[in-house]
């Protein structure tokens, strides 16, 4: 029964460390904008419910129902994309 214990557990050491991926201009290009994406979605969804509240208190979400959709939607993307973004500190 050892014998099948062993044959199934993993041989590969956790405290190995990995070799680093190059990381190359593209990358951190492409890191400053996916922070900036999250970051201007985290503070835009801040405001946002503020002005869905806002539109159906002053009848907007009756008048223009499809752009009031789009309001929601908007603010539930940004929430959706923002969601995993940290500030530096």
């Amino acid at each position: 029964m050892g014998r099948v214990r062993d044959e199934l557990m993993s041989t590969l050491d956790p405290s190995t460390p990995r070799p680093s991926a190059p990381t190359t201009d593209v990358d951190a290009l492409l890191g400053t904008v996916r922070t900036v994406v999250t970051g201007a979605a985290f503070w835009a969804s801040i405001p946002l419910p503020l002005v869905v509240l806002a539109a159906l208190l002053s009848g907007v979400a009756t008048a223009a129902p499809l752009a009031f959709v789009g309001l929601v939607l908007v603010n539930v993307c940004c929430a959706a994309l923002g969601h995993t973004y940290t500030p530096a500190k």
